[in-house]
């Protein structure tokens, strides 16, 4: 049977070679995609492995990230795969090392010196296989799986890495520029600061499977990021207190604060101790809370100082993906589920705006210092006149009484004929009669051995300033 090309092809010029060609290309589309097919399921069952193959299991279709948040425990799926090339499974979570992966009755060995839990599925005959994969949740419910043909998951790797290389060179250069400043200016807040930056940092590496990558996985993942999260919430205690002189502001909310953050060590303790998912949730909302309390004390600021306004913006936007990354996943409460990176762009944000708000801070303490120097070596200046004047007018008067005889009434008359009143002003100031002040003059100008009231307050001024 021959089957007719269709006119409205000719018409917009596509040949039966070309159609040939389109459909060969669809052909081998389709295979590739046959080739890779992959199907997953999962139950939420803690059984053994020949009790989830033996039983009936209600199985659902895994398509996205399992969010369970506190329904945690054992999650077996069933993956159906066609391998024709060597492939790699990954859950990229830092919260699971318990795993195990199973073809047949035969457990497939985790790769080591991965950040996080992989298996290498080596390629074999095109039929289908099925594996059965066990994930133990000792934290959150929340389980992310990969499936990637080797090389691609590997130049994935490598795209992270170049990431969190990058990330760590910003970090080490906010650090090192702090430093400096420190030593530079003396400034305390630099140095709480490095400490905050420390804190952040070594939460993000948790968080990329770098410190399993460095001590491994086991017995790591899950036991140690609370006890990092405590370093970051201790040193924005001391951070916020010194950026925004708490001390001197909001001191009862800034006690609140260390209260809760006392309590949230306590329950990182129980944790360490106990390994109890509830203490673990405790923990982190107890050191979130503290960071929204310190937070909180830069927003109440807001309006009395520039340096509150810098820390409530930049203190604010990665204590915002915290909540999610943190809170939701916990709980299981699907907001944003941002990955890490945001958390990093966050911090670094936060790093930036900081270090150049320190800066400012420290400019602006420094001009006011110098105003305040100047006004203080001003008053000195003031005070060492005024002494000088009082010494002179000391010397003056001793001088009066001892060579010339003048009593104390006369001295004053003659300060304020030097100082130009007439003799009702003179009467007025000192509540006598004028008659009175024309006695004293008379005497004064024959005591100063002058003829009139210009030459006296001519000889007193000369008194006071001699040549």
């Amino acid at each position: 049977m021959n089957l007719k090309f269709p006119p409205i092809l000719a018409f917009l010029g596509i040949n039966k070679v070309m159609l040939n060609y389109a459909l060969l290309f669809l052909v081998l589309l389709f295979k590739c995609f046959s080739v890779n097919a992959q199907k997953i399921y999962y139950t939420h069952q803690d059984k053994t492995l020949q009790e989830i193959k033996a039983s009936s299991i209600d199985w659902e279709p895994y398509t996205e990230t399992i969010y369970n948040g506190i329904d945690n425990g054992v999650y077996w799926f069933k993956i159906e795969l066609e391998l024709s090339k060597p492939r790699v499974l990954s859950i990229p979570e830092s919260h699971i090392s318990k795993a195990q992966l199973f073809y047949e009755n035969s457990e497939i060995k985790k790769e080591s010196d991965t950040r996080y839990v992989t298996f290498i599925l080596e390629s074999q005959s095109a039929a289908e296989k099925k594996y059965y994969l066990k994930v133990d949740c000792l934290l959150e419910g929340k389980i992310p799986l990969e499936i990637k043909d080797y090389s691609s998951f590997y130049k994935n790797e490598m795209k992270d890495y170049m990431i969190i290389g990058l990330y760590i060179g910003i970090v080490l250069c906010i650090i090192l520029f702090n430093l400096f400043s420190y030593i530079t200016l003396k400034n305390t807040t630099y140095l709480h600061y490095i400490f905050m930056v420390i804190g952040m940092s070594i939460n993000a590496f948790y968080k990329d499977g770098m410190t399993a990558l460095l001590f491994g996985i086991e017995g790591f993942n899950e036991t140690h990021e609370t006890t990092f999260t405590s370093i970051l919430v201790i040193s924005s205690i001391f951070f916020s207190t010194s950026y925004l002189s708490l001390n001197n502001y909001l001191l009862k909310l800034r006690r609140v604060g260390i209260v809760v953050a006392i309590f949230s060590i306590l329950s990182n303790i129980i944790y360490q101790v106990t390994l109890n998912f509830t203490a673990f949730i405790t923990t982190d909302i107890l050191y979130l809370l503290v960071l929204d309390i310190f937070w909180f004390s830069g927003v109440l600021l807001w309006k009395k100082s520039p340096d509150a306004r810098f820390f409530a913006i930049a203190y604010g936007i990665p204590l915002l993906f915290a909540h999610d990354y943190y809170i939701s996943s916990h709980i299981g409460i699907y907001v944003f589920n941002l990955p890490l990176h945001f958390y990093k762009v966050g911090s670094v944000f936060e790093m930036i705006v900081f270090t150049y708000a320190i800066m400012y801070q420290s400019k602006r303490l420094a001009e006011e210092n110098e105003v305040i120097r100047e006004k203080l070596l001003e008053y000195t200046d003031k005070l060492d006149k005024q002494n000088s004047d009082f010494n002179r007018t000391s010397t003056t008067t001793e001088e009066l009484i001892e060579k010339h005889g003048f009593t104390i009434r006369e001295i004053e008359i003659l300060k304020k004929v030097a100082d130009k009143l007439t003799n009702k002003e003179i009467a007025n100031s000192l509540f006598i009669s004028e008659n009175t002040v024309k006695f004293h003059i008379r005497n004064i100008l024959q005591k100063l051995e002058v003829k009139n009231r210009k030459e006296a307050s001519s000889k007193y001024h000369n008194f006071n300033n001699p040549k």
